[in-house]
Formats: C-alpha cells, sequence, structure tokens
C-alpha cells in the first residue's frame, strides 16, 4: 500500500556548507515526541465536559441491486509494476476516475455450494502527463475494465478480473502518434472466497483465514513483461480499526468503518489495504489496496452515488441474529413495494420468494401472505464459517430473493455455543477516538496511533454491546478516570446484539503530564441485572499517550 501522492512528506535537504543537524526527541509512541524537561501536571485536570448515547445495532451486510452505481475519483501506483520490468521511466502515479455497476444477479457453483452472487463491473480511466518512457517524453494513458464476482450473503470476493489497455501518446512536431504499451488480462480467483466484511461489522473486530489464491494472466507488450500465471497458498486478516469520519465528505457518511487487510509472512502482518465502509451507500467511500497482483496499487475516494430504482424491496427479520449451535431459528421474509422515492411502502400478498441458508443447504420457496411476510423456520446448525474469529463460532447470510426481478434482501445469523439470555460487554477494543487539533479532525486508530498533545480536542467513544438473546434491561455505565474521579450514565434497554455507545469529550489541559493516561469503565457496576450470564466482560479500559510536538534543535559548525 501507498500513501497518496498529496500526502507524501517533502525530503529534507541538509547544506554541507553549514553542517546543519537536525536533531528531534523522538518518543516511541507512533510519532509523538516527548520533551525532556516536560512540567508535571495532577491527573485532576482530566475533565468530561459533555457526554451522550446513542443506541445503534451493528452493521449488517447491506443489498444491492442491478445498476447500482458508484463514481470514484482516484490514482493508480505503478512503480513496483514498471520496475519489475526493466523499463526505463519516470512515472509514479496516473490520476483517474472508476465507475462501480452491479450488473447482474445470479447462482452459481462456489466451491460445491449453490450460492447467489452478484456480478460487479468497474471503468477506469487514468492518465500522467509529461512522462518520459525509454527516453521518449509523452502522456500515459490506462484503461482498466474489471469484474469482481462477490456472494450475496456476506460480499465475500469469489473471482476478480482485471483488463488493461496502457498507451503512450507521443506529439512530434504536429504529429501525435500513439505507441500501444502493453494489453494484459489477470484473472484472480480465492477458495475459500475473501471475507473482507464479516458482517455484523463492529469495532475492534479482527478476523483471519487461509485461502488459495490462483492467478492466470494473459497479453502482450513491447514494454513490460506479463506475470507467469501462479497457486498460492496464503494467509490474511482483517481488523475494524475504527469508526468515524473516513477523511472524504459524503452525506450520510461521517459514521464509516475502517477495515485495514493484513498479510501474514512468517508470523508477521502486513499491512496491504484498507477501506472505508459506509451503510448510507451500501458500499465503500474510500479504498486503497493492491489490483490483480501484479504490483498496481489503486487509491480511490468516493464522489458519486447513485442507488437503482427500489420500488419493491425485500427485507429479513431473524427472531435472534445471535444463536446458539443446531437451533430451530424462525424468521420473517418480508414484500414491501413503494410507489416511488421516499413514498409509504405497501405490503405485497402473493409475493413469490426464494429463501436460502445456504451454509445450511437449506432452501425454500414461499409466499407471502395478505401483511406481506412469509414465515419460515430453519436449523441454524453447527458449522464455522471461514474466518476464524475469537468471538464467535460463524456468521451466517440469510438470503430471500426474487428470482425473476433479481430483488435480493439479506441479514445475518451469528453462531456461538456459549451464548446466555443476557450478557453486556463493555467492549476495550471497540472504543473509538476522534481528535480535533487546529481545523484537522482524524479519526484514531491503532496504525496512526492512540496519542494526543495540550490543546487537542479528544470524543471518546465507549460502547456496551449486548451478546444475549433477549433483551436486556436498562442500566449504567461508569466511567472512571485517570485521577479516580467517576461519572455515570444511562444505558438503555438493548436487543440482541444492539450496542449503546457514550461519547465523552475532553480537552487535554496545557502542560499536562506526559505519558499514558487510561480510562476504565464498567456497565450494571452494581450487578442488579440478575439474568446477565457473563460478568467477566463488564468491566473495560483503554489507554492513550499524551505528549509534545517534535523540537528541532539547530546547530551551525564553524570551521
Amino acid at each position: 500500500m501507498r500513501p497518496s501522492p498529496l500526502r507524501r512528506g517533502m525530503r529534507t535537504r541538509a547544506s554541507l556548507a553549514l553542517g546543519l543537524a537536525i536533531l528531534m526527541l523522538m518518543s516511541a509512541q507512533s510519532g509523538v515526541f516527548m520533551a525532556q524537561d516536560a512540567e508535571s501536571e495532577e491527573l485532576y485536570d482530566f475533565r468530561m465536559m459533555e457526554s451522550s448515547v446513542r443506541t445503534t445495532n451493528l452493521v449488517d451486510v447491506p443489498s444491492w441491486k442491478i445498476n447500482d452505481i458508484w463514481n470514484y475519483d482516484g490514482y493508480l501506483d505503478v512503480r513496483d509494476f514498471v520496475s519489475s520490468s526493466g523499463v526505463t521511466t519516470n512515472i509514479e502515479f496516473l490520476d483517474g476516475t472508476l465507475t462501480q455497476r452491479v450488473a447482474g444477479v445470479y447462482k452459481m457453483d462456489v466451491d460445491g455450494v449453490d450460492t447467489l452472487v452478484y456480478r460487479v463491473e468497474s471503468n477506469g480511466y487514468y492518465e500522467a502527463e509529461d512522462v518520459n518512457l525509454d527516453g521518449n517524453n509523452g502522456d500515459l494513458v490506462v484503461g482498466m475494465d474489471t469484474e469482481e464476482i462477490f456472494r450475496a450473503s456476506d460480499l465475500a470476493s469469489i473471482q476478480y478480473t482485471a483488463i488493461f489497455d496502457i498507451d503512450f501518446i507521443v506529439q512530434i512536431l504536429w504529429w501525435t502518434q500513439t505507441v500501444h504499451v502493453a494489453d494484459m488480462v489477470a484473472e484472480t480467483s480465492y477458495s475459500p472466497p475473501l471475507e473482507g466484511y464479516d458482517f455484523p461489522i463492529s469495532v475492534g473486530e479482527e478476523w483471519e483465514t487461509d485461502y488459495t489464491q490462483i492467478n492466470d494472466f494473459s497479453g502482450s507488450s513491447d514494454y513490460v513483461t506479463i506475470p507467469s500465471d501462479s497457486t498460492s497458498s496464503n494467509t490474511t486478516s482483517w481488523e475494524v480499526v475504527s469508526q468515524g469520519y473516513p477523511g472524504t465528505f459524503y452525506s450520510g457518511c461521517a459514521q464509516s468503518y475502517n477495515i485495514t487487510n493484513y498479510d501474514h509472512v512468517n508470523t508477521i502482518k502486513h499491512q496491504t489495504g484498507y477501506k472505508w465502509f459506509c451503510p448510507a451507500i451500501r458500499g465503500d467511500i474510500r479504498t486503497s489496496m493492491s489490483i490483480a497482483g501484479v504490483g498496481i496499487y489503486s487509491d480511490h475516494e468516493l464522489t458519486s452515488y447513485q442507488p437503482a430504482g427500489r420500488y419493491k424491496q425485500i427485507s429479513v427479520e431473524v427472531v435472534h441474529p445471535l444463536s446458539p449451535v443446531d437451533f430451530e431459528m424462525s424468521a420473517w421474509v418480508n414484500a414491501t413495494s413503494f410507489s416511488g422515492a421516499g413514498g409509504t411502502g405497501m405490503p405485497v400478498a402473493g409475493q413469490s420468494l426464494e429463501f436460502r441458508y445456504e451454509i445450511g443447504g437449506d432452501v425454500q420457496n414461499v409466499t407471502t401472505a395478505s401483511n406481506g411476510s412469509a414465515f419460515v423456520t430453519f436449523d441454524t446448525g453447527h458449522l464455522a464459517d471461514d474466518t476464524e474469529s475469537e468471538t464467535d463460532l460463524g456468521s451466517h447470510g440469510v438470503v430471500a430473493w426474487i428470482t425473476g426481478e433479481k430483488v435480493v434482501g439479506a441479514a445475518t445469523i451469528t453462531i456461538d455455543p456459549d451464548v446466555h439470555q443476557v450478557d453486556l460487554v463493555a467492549r476495550s477494543e471497540g472504543v473509538t477516538v476522534e481528535r480535533t487539533r487546529g481545523n484537522r479532525t482524524v479519526t484514531l486508530d491503532s496504525n496512526i496511533g492512540f496519542n494526543a498533545i495540550s490543546g487537542d480536542q479528544l470524543i471518546f467513544s465507549v460502547p456496551v454491546l449486548n451478546r444475549g438473546i433477549i433483551d436486556s434491561p436498562g442500566t449504567t455505565l461508569m466511567i472512571e478516570a485517570p485521577d479516580g474521579s467517576t461519572s455515570s450514565t444511562s444505558v438503555p434497554s438493548l436487543s440482541s446484539l444492539e450496542e449503546s455507545r457514550v461519547n465523552v469529550s475532553w480537552t487535554v489541559p496545557e502542560n499536562h503530564l506526559y505519558g499514558d493516561i487510561s480510562l476504565s469503565f464498567v456497565v450494571d457496576p452494581d450487578e442488579q441485572i440478575t439474568t446477565d450470564g457473563n460478568r467477566s466482560n463488564n468491566e473495560g479500559s483503554f489507554s492513550l499517550f499524551i505528549g509534545s510536538m517534535p523540537t528541532a534543535v539547530l546547530s551551525i559548525v564553524s570551521e
């Protein structure tokens, strides 16, 4: 993964004549610096200035429709691709646009399982001016068409195909000559499919999978080397590292989810890309990732989302989104029609649908009653999904669709052998921090580092989750500041897998003591909820480092 060209730092240049030395006193805390003579300040300056509570269900799998369209601006980083071919060039980045469109909904065999899938097509155009290619100056143009197959139940990636058309345009006096640089087709398949989301999404969740990747390449070029076909066994993992502002403004996307991807090489994790998922647009508002395994990286930010008309919608409501193993689950499949955008939905009676619980091989044909709903039951089973997670045995999609109209509805069942009626969890790993410094606001994560300096405005978002199968009673969350002072706020009744977040803001005082500070918190501190079957997870804590900006010391060596 490469940083955007706009974000790359300037290289420092030292004058040997002046003998300039720049000495920075750096801390080990992800780029926050400490001064040696810092004045201390008592921790009682930690003040909770305001708090608020918001409650939401965890983010479930979206339903796509043919002609849903996402438009992006972005760039391609082709440095590794070009350098591996031995071509002499100054090319690094090509700026351009990308359009993604849902082009099909159908069934296909995936590792022996009859599976409902989406086909998503993309068209990209990128160019760079004043490029030198083997001693010739001109403009480089890249056309990129892609096709990706996603499993409808969880948006896992099954297959990916990228077609590249690369041309070099040279102006010689009043003639324009187009030199064909390369045609290349890269086809990639994954077994098992790669679950890049693992719904329902929640900050702090991590999952990992072992998979086989098959790459097939074809094409021709006089300038670059077409890669050889390959088959490899790999380990990859994902982590929802933060929730908040994604760095790109789009209506409804202020609370997006940063899902960072890592490859594992000799047990060492290497970050390979990320995406910011925005529920409001049913997709990603930002992405940065490798393309087709050929050394080309892409970075894109959403400019517009154009949803297809949804005048008929399907929804799936399961009685318990969290289930024990081998449980007889009930669900309602609902069909609703809308007269127009923003119109009132009306139930659709007599609608024929196909209900699919693919992990259990359960496919049922159902018809809605006069209220627009069809009642179904199915066995959740005891099968894990294709990823390893510490929080559950598996999360499986439940899908219903109208075959002739290609209208899809979906939901997720999480199965866990260790479930309780009520299980309130104070999720340390789910704490998010939004930091405002001057006029710049960023959402902190483990990659940026959880750190701050004097004057920073911080908003801590502390989550409480009900991992039980029935509604939890209302209770309280007690938060303890570093100096031992406490503050309590109400937590409302939560349904199964519903989350409540308590937001606490704090401005770091001037001359605050340098070092780690911590928040600790406990839900239901007086243990009044007798149905809570697991109190070992009612307490949590979170640490953040307070430092200072770097200090530069300049000296001129006299001759």
